[in-house]
C-alpha cells in the first residue's frame, strides 16, 4: 500500500501531533499499521521534519502547553 492509503499519514494535522508527542517512525508505524516507509515518504510529502526539542508531559504542564 502506498503512504497516503493510510488515513493517519495522508491528514498532516495528525501526523504532525504524533511527531511532536516525541513518537518515533517506528512506533508511528506500528499504531497506523503501516510500514516506518510509509511514515518516512508522509514526512516528506507532508514537508514535515521531526522536532527538535521534545518535552518531557511534566514540564509541558509546567509551561501550560
Amino acid at each position: 500500500m502506498m503512504w497516503y492509503q493510510y488515513t493517519e499519514l495522508r491528514d498532516k494535522e495528525t501526523l504532525l501531533w504524533m511527531l511532536r508527542k516525541g513518537m518515533t517512525r517506528e512506533e508511528i508505524a506500528k499504531v497506523v499499521g503501516c510500514p516506518v516507509s510509509a511514515v518516512r515518504t508522509a514526512e516528506v510529502r507532508h514537508t514535515l521534519r521531526k522536532p527538535v526539542i521534545i518535552m518531557s508531559e511534566e514540564l509541558r504542564q509546567k509551561l501550560k502547553l
